[in-house]
C-alpha cells in the first residue's frame, strides 16, 4: 500500500507540473507534428547541436518524451520483441547484442538525423510499438576508427580495464563495413560486505556471520556488420562471438554460536575458458514496385558453458556442477503493402527453432544426490503468421488491425519424455487520436504469448541460500491479455510528458512450485511451473523538461518510474499473494547539461538499480517458494559524469557510478516444510553494502 501511494504522490507531481507548464504559450519548432497519427518529428543537426552526444545511443536518450526501451525478450516471436528504435528503418539482426550497445557503436557524427513515429506510416515496420525511434545514418560518411581506453576503480581497490577498437568504412556504391574488438573486465554490484543474522520464529539469534563477497570477470567480443545494394535491395550480413569468464567468492566467517568458516566459490568455465557464444544474421529488403517492400532476416545465435559451484567448510562439501549447450535458429519474411497514406497492409511468415542440451550433478558430502530433470534435452519448434492493418480514417484518428497464429511443438527427453503441441491466436487493436498538436491518446488490446525460458526445464543452484533448484519441463508459455492507455502532452519546444496505465488478465502465469523426484518421491525441491491465472497492473510516467526556460541553459531534466502490482493464487497456501520477480517500483531521475563554451557537458542520475533491465542482479523482488520465501530489496543510488573535449577527436571522460554505495538486503525466511503446514524455522536476514567506483576513459577518433 505505501509503494502505491508513492507512485501515485510521484504521477501527481509530474502532471501537476506539466499543467503549470502548459500555461506558458507553447513554442512549436518545424518538427513539431500537425497533430495527425502516424506524422513524424524529425530531429536533426540543429537539435543536437548543443548537446554533445557521442554516439547513436546518446541521441535516442536525447529525444523529447521518448522512452528508450531495448526489447522485451519474454515475449514470443522475433517482431513482438523488439525494442523501439530502428537503424535506417530496419532492425537490427543481432540478438546477441542488445539494441543499446549497437547504437553505442553508431557515432554520433554518422547520424543524419532520428525520426520519432508515433501510430504508423506506409511502408515502415513498427515492430508491434506504437512509437519508434528511427535512427537514419548518412548517406556519405566518413571513414572512421575509434580507441576508447578505460580503467574504473572501486572503493575496495579492485580495478575493471578496458579498451575498445571501433571501425567504419565506406566505398562507392552504398557499401558499409562496421566492426568492433573489445575486451573488459567488470564487477557485479549486487554483492559487497556485511553480516548475514540468522534467527528462530521468537527472535532468538542462531547464528551470526561476517560476510565478504565479490563477482565479476572478463568480457571479450567481436563483431562485423557489412551491407551492401544486392539484387535490387539491400543485403546486411552480421556476425559476433563474445566470450565471457565469470567468478563468484563468497568468505563467511561465524562468529556466534561457535567460530567456524565457510567458503563459496562459483565459476562460469565452458569452451576456451569461458561462455562461448555465436551468432550469424542476415537481412535483406527491397521495394517490389511502388506499393509493395519486402524484408528477409536469418539468424543463428549458438552458446555453450560450463558453470560449477563449491560450497566449503568444516563438515562441509557441496558441488554442483552443469553443462550447457543452447542454440536457436529463426527466419522470417514480412511484405507490406502502402496503398496510400492512409491505407497500409503488412503480412509475414515467421519459422523458429530452439533446442537445449544440459546435464546438471550435485553431491552434498561426496555423497551425490539425484536431482529431478538433472539431465535434459529440449527442443521448441515454432511457426508463426501475421497480418496487420493500417488505416488513418482522418487527420486525428487512426486505426491498427491486427492478428498472428502461431504453431509450435515442445519437445523434452528427460526424467519422463513429453511432447506437446500448442496453438495460439494473438489478435491486437490500437486506436491513437490526435485532437491536436500537442495531446495524443493510445489504447490498445492485445493478446500476448510470453516466450518459454529454457533454464526453467534444468536444474540450477543457490548454494549461498542452501538449496538446489529443480527443472520442470512440464511448462507452457504465459498469457495475457492486455489492456493499455496512453496520454502524451507534448508542451514548449521539447518538453513532454506521457502517462500509461496497462492490465493484464493473465493465465498460465509462470512461477515457483513443488517438483518430486522420480527416484525417490519424497525428495522435492522448489522449481518453476504454471500456477493458473492472475492479473498484474502497471503504471508508468516519463517527464522531459528543458530547463532553458527556468534559467538553466541548454539542460534537460528526464524522470521516469515505473509501478507494477500484480495477483496469482499461490500453488502451496491456495490464498491470493503477487507473483514472483516482479519489481514493485523502479524510477530514474536524470539531468544533463552541455557547457559549448568549456567543450564539455555533464550529467547525473538518482535511480534504482534495476529501472535500466530487469535481469541484472539486486533487484527490489520477492519469491514465493513451497517452503520458504526470498525477499530482495536494493536501494537507490547517483550515478554522475563529465566529459571534455579539450582537441578535435579526443573526449575526456569522468564518472562516478555508485556513489551511494547501494545496500542489498536479502531475508530468506525458511519453513519446516511446505508453507500451508508447517511454521517458520528460521529467518536469515543479510545486509550488505557494495562499492562505488570512479571510471576514467579516454576516446580518440581517426
Amino acid at each position: 500500500m505505501f509503494r502505491k501511494s508513492k507512485f501515485l504522490g510521484i504521477t501527481l507531481a509530474v502532471a501537476t507540473l506539466s499543467c503549470a507548464l502548459a500555461t506558458v504559450t507553447c513554442a512549436q519548432t518545424t518538427n513539431a507534428p500537425s497533430g495527425k497519427p502516424g506524422d513524424t518529428k524529425i530531429y536533426g543537426a540543429d537539435f543536437f547541436a548543443n548537446k554533445n552526444p557521442q554516439t547513436a545511443y546518446d541521441m535516442v536518450n536525447l529525444l523529447p518524451g521518448f522512452t528508450f526501451s531495448a526489447g522485451d525478450p519474454t515475449i514470443r516471436g522475433y517482431a513482438e520483441a523488439a525494442g523501439n528504435v530502428l537503424i535506417d528503418g530496419e532492425r537490427v539482426s543481432d540478438k546477441q547484442f542488445t539494441l543499446d550497445t549497437v547504437l553505442q557503436h553508431i557515432p554520433a557524427d554518422q547520424v543524419d538525423h532520428i525520426e520519432v513515429i508515433e501510430g504508423g506510416r506506409p511502408g515502415l515496420e513498427m515492430l508491434g510499438q506504437t512509437v519508434v525511434a528511427n535512427v537514419a545514418r548518412k548517406k556519405v560518411a566518413n571513414d572512421k576508427i575509434i580507441v576508447t581506453l578505460s580503467n574504473a576503480v572501486f572503493s575496495n581497490g579492485r580495478n575493471t580495464p578496458g579498451g575498445t577498437i571501433e571501425l567504419t568504412k565506406h566505398w562507392s556504391g552504398g557499401r558499409t563495413l562496421s566492426g568492433a574488438l573489445s575486451a573488459s573486465q567488470y564487477v557485479e554490484l549486487a554483492e559487497g560486505d556485511g553480516l548475514d543474522v540468522t534467527g528462530d520464529l521468537e527472535g532468538n539469534v542462531v547464528n551470526r556471520t561476517s560476510v565478504t563477497s565479490s563477482a565479476g570477470g572478463l568480457n571479450t567480443y567481436t563483431y562485423a556488420a557489412f551491407s551492401a545494394p544486392a539484387w535490387r535491395g539491400m543485403l546486411s550480413i552480421n556476425g559476433s562471438v563474445s566470450r565471457t569468464d565469470y567468478t563468484y567468492q563468497e568468505q563467511d566467517n561465524t562468529a556466534f554460536p561457535a567460530p567456524t568458516s565457510d567458503h563459496l566459490f562459483e565459476h562460469l568455465g565452458g569452451p576456451l575458458g569461458g561462455e562461448l557464444q555465436d551468432e550469424l544474421g542476415v537481412h535483406f529488403s527491397r521495394k517490389l514496385g511502388e506499393k509493395w517492400t519486402s524484408e528477409t532476416v536469418g539468424l543463428v545465435d549458438v552458446m555453450g558453458q560450463t558453470y560449477s559451484s563449491v560450497l566449503s567448510g568444516p563438515g562441509l562439501n557441496e558441488q554442483f556442477c552443469e553443462r550447457e549447450h543452447v542454440g536457436e535458429s529463426l527466419g522470417r519474411t514480412n511484405f507490406r503493402f502502402a496503398a496510400n497514406h492512409n491505407f497500409t497492409a503488412e503480412f509475414s511468415a515467421e519459422g523458429t527453432y530452439n533446442w537445449l542440451n544440459t546435464t546438471s550433478t550435485y553431491s552434498y558430502n561426496a555423497t551425490p544426490i539425484p536431482l529431478p530433470n538433472a539431465a535434459a534435452t529440449v527442443t521448441e519448434l515454432r511457426d508463426q503468421l501475421t497480418a496487420n492493418l493500417i488505416w488513418s480514417a482522418r487527420k486525428s484518428v487512426e486505426l491498427e488491425v491486427g492478428a498472428g497464429v502461431e504453431d509450435s511443438r515442445i519437445a523434452s527427453q528427460a526424467d519422463a519424455n513429453q511432447s506437446k503441441v500448442l496453438n495460439y491466436v494473438k489478435p491486437r487493436l490500437v486506436l491513437t487520436l490526435a485532437p491536436n498538436p500537442a495531446n495524443h491518446l493510445r489504447f490498445r488490446v492485445e493478446h500476448e504469448v510470453s516466450q518459454l525460458n529454457f533454464t526453467d526445464f534444468v536444474a540450477s543452484s543457490s548454494l549461498d541460500t542452501g538449496s538446489i533448484r529443480s527443472g520442470n519441463t512440464n511448462i507452457v508459455p504465459q498469457q495475457d491479455w492486455v489492456l493499455e492507455g496512453l496520454y502524451e502532452h507534448h508542451f514548449w519546444s521539447e518538453g513532454d510528458l506521457m502517462l500509461t496505465y496497462r492490465h493484464y488478465f493473465l493465465a498460465d502465469v509462470l512461477d515457483r512450485v513443488p517438483v518430486y523426484s522420480v527416484s525417490d518421491p519424497s525428495d522435492v525441491f522448489d522449481g518453476a511451473g504454471n500456477i493458473g491465472n492472475g492479473s498484474e497492473d502497471e503504471a508508468i510516467a516519463s517527464l522531459t523538461i528543458p530547463l532553458d526556460r527556468l534559467g538553466m541553459k541548454r539542460a534537460q531534466f528526464k524522470l521516469s518510474a515505473v509501478q507494477q502490482w500484480s495477483e496469482a493464487t499461490d500453488p502451496t497456501t491456495g490464498v491470493l499473494r503477487p507473483i514472483s520477480g516482479l519489481n514493485p517500483l523502479e524510477y530514474s531521475v536524470n539531468l544533463h547539461q552541455d557547457l559549448p563554451r568549456w567543450h564539455a557537458n555533464w550529467g547525473g542520475a538518482f535511480l534504482t538499480p534495476c529501472y535500466a533491465s530487469s535481469t541484472v542482479k539486486g533487484c527490489t523482488e520477492t519469491t514465493y517458494r513451497f517452503d520458504e520465501i526470498d525477499v530482495y530489496r536494493a536501494t537507490p543510488t547517483i550515478n554522475a559524469f563529465a566529459e571534455f573535449r579539450p582537441w578535435k577527436g579526443i573526449l575526456l571522460h569522468l564518472e562516478g557510478d555508485n556513489l551511494l554505495q547501494q545496500h542489498y538486503d536479502r531475508d530468506i525466511i525458511s519453513y519446516a516444510g511446505p508453507r500451508n503446514g508447517f511454521p517458520v524455522s528460521s529467518i536469515d536476514d543479510r545486509r550488505l553494502t557494495s562499492f562505488a567506483s570512479v571510471l576514467f576513459s579516454i576516446r580518440k577518433e581517426f
